[in-house]
């Protein structure tokens, strides 16, 4: 497989490094970019049509998380241990979905929980006519408003940084797992839990129940 087929293209909104990070993390975590093989920058650069800075920029911190090892000035290769390393990036993802949660409970206002009410009533009534597509995007939706309530802009930036998986692999793990009808249903009995939580102001619950639904997200992919 190419660079230009195993790496996501870069959007050119927001940080290009940021981008480039996401899209060569989603690729080692989903195995395109197999343990041990090497890159260099330029390589990278040039699959991702981007300048080298935001490569060099990326790879660095992939280097420091321990997914990439240098063996040379601009070479690199992807460590051939990146299993456990990506499960523990994972697990901070979980804890940090469950701290917005429990931010959140403190200051969602009734129109936020009114909204994400909707949501659910809307998925429920309509699930029969939704594309899977259109499913996940109401979900994320509803995950938008915990983000805005939590009102935490430095968090939100570390959540999105650990979230290893895009919303592409995201979406096709989900098509597998929705074939399993009871999967979909406690999806939305998660949505639920995390709601009543949300509602009470009842922050230890609001936390509790995020992160047993971002466990199970996480781990099914």
């Amino acid at each position: 497989m190419s660079l230009h087929e195993a790496l996501p293209q870069v959007a050119r909104a927001g940080s290009l490094s940021e981008q480039v990070y996401r899209s060569v993390r989603a690729s080692i975590a989903d195995g395109r970019l197999e343990p041990g093989s090497r890159v260099t920058e330029r390589q990278l650069a040039a699959a991702l049509d981007v300048s080298p800075t935001p490569v060099r920029e990326a790879l660095g911190k992939l280097e420091h998380e321990g997914l990439v090892e240098r063996v040379g000035a601009r070479r690199l290769r992807i460590a051939d241990h990146p299993t456990e390393t990506l499960r523990e990036l994972m697990e901070v993802e979980i804890m940090l979905r469950g701290a917005e949660a429990r931010f959140a409970a403190r200051k969602i206002t009734p129109e936020a929980i009114e909204r994400m009410r909707g949501y659910i009533d809307e998925l429920v009534a309509a699930r029969a006519s939704l594309t899977l597509a259109e499913q996940f995007e109401m979900a994320q939706r509803f995950d938008a408003e915990i983000a805005q309530a939590a009102a935490n802009t430095a968090l939100r930036s570390l959540i999105d940084s650990y979230a290893i998986y895009g919303a592409d692999h995201r979406l096709s793990r989900a098509a597998e797992d929705a074939k399993d009808p009871s999967w979909i249903e406690r999806r939305i009995a998660d949505h639920r839990a995390i709601l009543d939580a949300l509602a009470a102001g009842d922050e230890d619950a609001a936390e509790r129940t995020m992160r047993g639904h971002a466990r199970s997200a996480i781990q099914s992919l």
